[in-house]
């Protein structure tokens, strides 16, 4: 099994867009991408926008190998309802539309089938289904709270695997902050696991450390229960330019543990380039001309 993480957070762009390939089938997950509209009273800086196109490109080149895409829910840094060639003659795995969903998504759910729905091979609702390609097995978790807030929607989590080798995309589920996903990850018992961070950048001072530290155990429990053996982090967490600092006794207990935390982009064996984090930073260095 290869994963090749297309874009995220440490790589410049908001986004989890990634792709799995197996002996049986390519699979493209979350093909979105996507800028902080607002960071620090500052709009995205050009250079945000150049590694969005960047990415947009990579997504649209990679989409056309995939077999299967799957999108775990309706934000816009996770589909790309605006390039309706991406989906032609795929198999459509979804987050349903009908169901454990808020009215903002299904709205742009529905636009997006009405104008894909046609060009694709064939459209599944995936909410806690499984299916089988030769020897490879794509599960899909039931409908999980985008974090802590219903209001956000709800999002499904993917897990590939391939004889020994499994992979675990845990869509947004904000760290995991809440017991439910955890016990899905737990279940799964993923080698490789892909987690969104908790969301720090969004939390003032009044809680953050409660609640990081809620957070923090729940990784714990899952390195401590599951035989997990290397962790992408990245998604929320990436905002953060203190990200390392914030989840440090999560590195500490991974270590203990032998299991490696990396981001997207040091798995690809790129350096970090937390862009939208570093915004203010951004306008500093390169000033743009009003």
């Amino acid at each position: 099994m290869k994963i090749t993480p297309l874009a995220a957070d440490s790589m410049g762009s908001r986004s989890m867009a990634t792709f799995v390939e197996t002996k049986d089938c390519k699979v493209l997950i979350d093909p979105g991408v996507n800028v902080g509209e607002f960071r620090y009273g500052l709009k995205p800086h050009p250079l945000e926008y150049w590694s969005l196109e960047k990415h947009r490109k990579r997504i649209k080149l990679f989409a056309q190998s995939a077999d299967i895409i799957v999108i775990t829910h309706y934000h816009f840094d996770h589909f790309m309802p605006d390039v309706p060639d991406n989906y032609r003659g795929k198999i459509l795995f979804l987050k349903n539309p009908n169901q454990k969903i808020n009215t903002s998504q299904r709205k742009r759910a529905f636009e997006f089938l009405k104008n894909t729905k046609s060009l694709s091979r064939e459209v599944s609702y995936v909410d806690g289904r499984t299916f089988s390609f030769g020897k490879t097995r794509i599960v899909f978790s039931p409908p999980f709270v985008h974090g802590t807030d219903e209001k956000l929607g709800f999002v499904i989590q993917v897990v590939l695997q391939e004889g020994e080798e499994s992979f675990l995309y845990s869509s947004d589920i904000q760290g995991p902050c809440r017991d439910e996903p955890v016990d899905f990850i737990i279940g799964q018992n993923p080698r490789l696991l892909y987690l969104d961070g908790p969301l720090t950048y969004l939390q003032g001072d009044t809680g953050l450390m409660e609640s990081l530290e809620k957070t923090i155990q729940k990784m714990q429990t899952i390195l401590e229960k599951a035989d997990v053996e290397r962790v992408i982090i990245d998604h929320h967490l990436l905002r953060d330019v203190q990200w390392r600092d914030r989840i440090k006794p999560l590195f500490t207990f991974a270590s203990s543990k032998g299991i490696l935390i990396q981001t997207a982009a040091e798995y690809r064996g790129e350096e970090n380039n937390l862009l939208e984090a570093r915004r203010q930073q951004l306008y500093e260095d390169n000033p743009v001309l009003p």
